[in-house]
């Protein structure tokens, strides 16, 4: 089911709403929003429903297992099971990701489960996995006690805001709401209005400008001047932050309508000097959960090498960030891309960039994380040397122009997607948040855009959300 679905914004997010709002114990609370949870993603995962069940329970009682090893002084036993745990965790999300990979189908123990019907690589498996991990994890570290009721656990895991796409979080986030959550008018208009202005970013913008990606992505790249080439690209680099943030626009704003408050995920990434911001900005909680679980551990672990430890070490969180979004060589590439970068703005570059004008900044960022979206939008390696040279115009093609492709109309969303990348519309809502008419106004073009978003929805002219396959 899909938060752009009519079904879900007229009859599931209701339903489930008022019925968790009415009912005055927790545990009544608890239960429709776990069986809500459960509803949701059987919905469009009908076989994986029962994986994430026999997951939910596996997690809970190792998570108990290495709590009570710990009480009772046996370290080595409780990291044991963690590491049970963990390896248990990935082995499904690892075995399915080799099972949609192209490079893997040959495999004998791949090939026997190839031609089973329904069997694929199901949506949110990947941020399941690592909320899971991240879970066991800092069982083990002592930093979150392990939950001992399972119906409050479960709800941790399989919670419908955020099970699809995420954003990834940590039991400490969420664990004491679930006991306490803030159910009020404020919290829930709060909700609304962040669940419309998600819904407007991906329905109204960002799936018109995806018509633009797409039409110029699937031409041959030998066959685009730099006009479009750069059009098209533009357009790919807004669509992506559009869909995804606007996603997860709509799951905080879920998260406040049942009394939670989710992680943000975005903050403005375009809007980076240099690309180690920008990792700082984008997928934050993806970004944080690799810093936790990998990174700084990568660094404990080898503090006595004094070479080139915290570059290898950026290398090998991208190469993994990477493997996460999927084991093909272009998202692979895509990771070492922005770790060798990141290892040479850690060994030098941030110095001298920080010297430079911020515009000399902004454009160096923004530069290099568009052509990061190139290795990350074609899949065929082979087709990127032929658009980078449409990009600098070295293959001097005139076969298709923005009239012939039909997509010269587009102007005026991508300008209103380039505002929804900088805070300018942000900061103003700020400054303005207690001014009773600002804030009238704003709600009645929320209203507005919200019957808009209806009428796109009802016509069809929507799209699945992009990082639903990540």
């Amino acid at each position: 089911m899909q938060f752009t679905s009519l079904l879900f914004i007229f009859v599931f997010l209701p339903f489930s709403a008022i019925l968790y709002c009415i009912l005055p114990f927790k545990w009544w609370r608890n239960a429709i929003l776990l069986l809500s949870s459960l509803f949701f993603y059987a919905w469009g995962e009908p076989l994986y429903v029962f994986l994430l069940i026999f997951l939910v329970i596996m997690n809970w009682i190792l998570g108990v297992l290495i709590e009570k090893s710990i009480q009772n002084n046996k370290p080595g036993k409780a990291n044991i099971i963690r590491i049970l745990a963990v390896v248990l965790n990935l082995l499904p999300l690892i075995f399915l990701k080799l099972l949609g990979s192209q490079y893997f189908s040959d495999l004998p123990a791949i090939n026997i489960f190839k031609d089973i019907k329904g069997l694929s690589f199901p949506i949110g498996l990947s941020f399941f996995t690592f909320t899971s991990i991240s879970y066991i994890i800092d069982v083990y570290r002592k930093d979150v006690k392990a939950e001992r009721n399972i119906f409050k656990f479960a709800n941790y895991l399989l919670m419908f805001p955020k099970i699809l796409q995420g954003p990834i979080t940590r039991f400490e986030q969420v664990g004491f709401s679930l006991n306490n959550p803030v159910i009020n008018v404020d919290n829930i208009a709060r909700g609304l209005r962040r669940f419309i202005t998600g819904l407007a970013k991906k329905v109204l913008v960002a799936d018109y400008i995806a018509a633009v990606s797409n039409k110029v992505f699937s031409l041959n790249p030998d066959t685009l001047n730099p006009k479009i080439a750069w059009y098209g690209l533009a357009a790919f680099t807004l669509q992506i932050f559009l869909d995804f943030s606007g996603y997860t626009d709509m799951a905080i704003g879920l998260g406040n309508i049942f009394g939670f408050e989710l992680p943000e995920n975005f903050n403005f990434p375009y809007i980076s000097r240099n690309i180690t911001e920008f990792w700082r900005r984008w997928h934050m909680t993806l970004s944080n959960w690799f810093r936790t679980y990998l990174f700084i551990p990568l660094e404990i672990s080898r503090r006595r090498e004094k070479f080139f430890r915290q570059q290898t070490n950026l290398l090998i969180v991208f190469l993994a960030t990477g493997l996460w979004h999927g084991i093909t060589i272009n998202y692979i590439l895509w990771g070492l891309y922005f770790g060798i970068i990141l290892a040479i703005e850690s060994s030098f570059l941030l110095k001298w960039l920080n010297k430079l004008h911020p515009f000399f900044q902004h454009a160096y960022a923004l530069l290099l994380i568009t052509f990061g979206w190139v290795l990350f939008r074609l899949e065929k390696v082979s087709s990127w040397v032929p658009f980078f040279k449409s990009l600098t115009g070295f293959n001097n093609s005139n076969t298709h122009s923005l009239r012939s492709l039909n997509i010269l109309l587009y102007y005026p969303l991508m300008i209103i997607g380039v505002l929804m990348c900088v805070p300018l519309l942000n900061n103003f809502s700020r400054r303005y948040q207690d001014n009773i008419l600002v804030r009238s106004l704003s709600d009645i073009l929320l209203a507005g855009l919200f019957i808009l978003c209806i009428s796109v929805i009802a016509s069809g002219n929507y799209q699945a959300f992009l990082y639903a396959d990540f």
